[in-house]
């Protein structure tokens, strides 16, 4: 194996350990490179787990960009852009491990076999890219070379999406009956009411609960990946012999996101719950323009007993095998490169060729098309710096300065992706060097306690601009 490094324990490795096995062991990957039963690695330290994260979130990049550039049978570029960033990413992916490799050979006794194995894979990798091969031929490749750089992480995870898999296990924990329907998945949690923040005026004001209440969420999810899906329109209907009390839910903040209320129950006896809920209020690249666009009901039995919601067993369903918790944070941090913190945020600025996107309109996604003079496609990833989790709702404002001067300012569209961001496609103006990022909290409400209360403020360097028309 590359790496034969310590493993540094800590006691939030310990309490976190039990939890995060099990999202790993029901995530396996699909195309693990046959044949690869050698010895397992020996478990990484912290920053060889993040070198290894960067050359996967990097080939998995790879994997993304090239479906969108080369059609299927190859051969001919069918965007530009597109191909440009799928050269870039598998650039980085082959510098990153060169560095990974450096520092191991350094650290411990590497494996000249498995280094050799992943350098070719990646040189494979970047040829293909070069001749145009076939996209399933590029994936392929990708997938071999990124399965043995998995293995390097031996089970661990890395700590840039650490907590993306800790709230996503935690939201599994805590659904108590959950139902697939189309590409959504609905969850429902209850218990003992808790604490509710609303934001009025900009504040977020609590809620005290009504003791005899229950607390009842909603986990509305993607069926492939468990993505948490933002901005819908959330009800609960419950109805006992005929009986029936229809609930709005808050879209809420907590240790995972959530739809959910403190209700009133009915009486002893078995209840039905409706759940309704709309499509995700935002707007679309292309990979999800025919995707959540319609409204979701599911229905889940219930019963209540004394004074608390029970359910009958309706586990919760893996993701499937081509997707693993956290690709979407990880993807996100490959793509910023360079995080920033500003208040209760974690923030990257992306620039990129220019592309379209279709913004939410009277229910349904609106093309907005690439203006004739748009140079750049500009994104923000937005962190919560206290969970690691994508940020959704927030107001994103960037000023563009050349100097200290102000330039321009655009307002960006939340939007559903390969990962969830900020985004607009713009003419960026000339003498740009440096970006001020403003972010107002995000529209929803919080559980339990006061999170991402306040703005923030942070000026970057323009990052380098992939495949713009400059």
């Amino acid at each position: 194996m590359i790496f034969s490094f310590t493993w540094q324990r800590t006691s939030r490795r310990r309490r976190l350990g039990g939890v995060v096995l099990v999202v790993i062991v029901g995530c396996a990957r699909a195309g693990d490179a046959p044949g690869s039963a050698t010895r397992p690695p020996s478990t990484p330290t912290p920053a060889a787990a993040a070198g290894a994260a960067e050359v996967i979130g990097a080939l998995k990049l790879v994997r993304q960009e090239y479906a969108n550039a080369v059609p299927p049978a190859g051969g001919t570029v069918a965007d530009a852009t597109e191909y440009a960033e799928t050269e870039l990413f598998a650039e980085q992916a082959e510098s990153k491990f060169a560095s990974l490799a450096a520092t191991a050979a350094t650290s411990g006794a590497p494996d000249a076999t498995r280094t050799a194995a992943i350098r070719d894979g990646l040189a494979r990798t970047r040829a293909a890219i070069a001749r145009h091969a076939p996209p399933a031929e590029v994936a392929s490749e990708a997938s071999r070379t990124l399965a043995r750089v998995e293995e390097l992480l031996a089970g661990a995870v890395p700590e840039e999406i650490r907590g993306a898999v800790l709230a996503t296990a935690r939201a599994d924990e805590a659904v108590a009956a959950e139902v697939v329907v189309g590409e959504y998945r609905v969850g429902v949690a209850s218990g003992p009411a808790r604490p509710i923040f609303h934001r009025r005026g900009g504040e977020l004001v609590a809620a005290a609960p009504d003791p005899s209440a229950v607390y009842l969420a909603v986990l509305l999810r993607e069926r492939r990946t468990k993505r948490f899906l933002p901005a819908a329109q959330v009800t609960a209907t419950l109805d006992q012999e005929g009986r029936r009390s229809e609930i709005a839910l808050s879209e809420l903040w907590g240790d995972f996101h959530q739809y959910g209320a403190n209700v009133a129950l009915p009486g002893e006896g078995a209840v039905t719950i409706t759940v309704h809920a709309s499509p995700p209020a935002y707007a679309r690249h292309g990979d999800m323009l025919t995707h959540f666009v319609t409204p979701v009901t599911a229905t889940i039995a219930a019963y209540v007993q004394q004074g608390a919601l029970r359910f009958d067993a309706h586990p919760v369903q893996p993701p499937d095998a081509d997707y693993a918790i956290g690709d979407d944070v990880l993807q996100a941090r490959t793509e910023a490169g360079t995080l920033v913190d500003a208040g209760p945020y974690r923030i990257g600025l992306i620039v990129e060729g220019p592309e379209p996107i279709w913004t939410w309109s009277d229910g349904a996604p609106v093309l907005a098309p690439v203006a004739a003079d748009a140079t750049n496609h500009v994104e923000v990833a937005l962190l919560d710096r206290d969970t690691g989790q994508l940020v959704p709702d927030a107001r994103v404002d960037l000023t563009f300065l050349a100097g200290t001067r102000p330039v321009g300012t655009v307002s960006l569209y939340p939007l559903l992706s390969i990962f969830s961001h900020y985004g607009a496609t713009l003419a960026l103006p000339p003498g740009v060097t440096d970006v001020r990022i403003h972010v107002d909290p995000p529209a929803l409400g919080c559980v339990d306690r006061s999170r991402l209360d306040r703005p923030a403020e942070v000026e970057v360097p323009l990052p380098p601009r992939r495949g713009a028309n400059t």
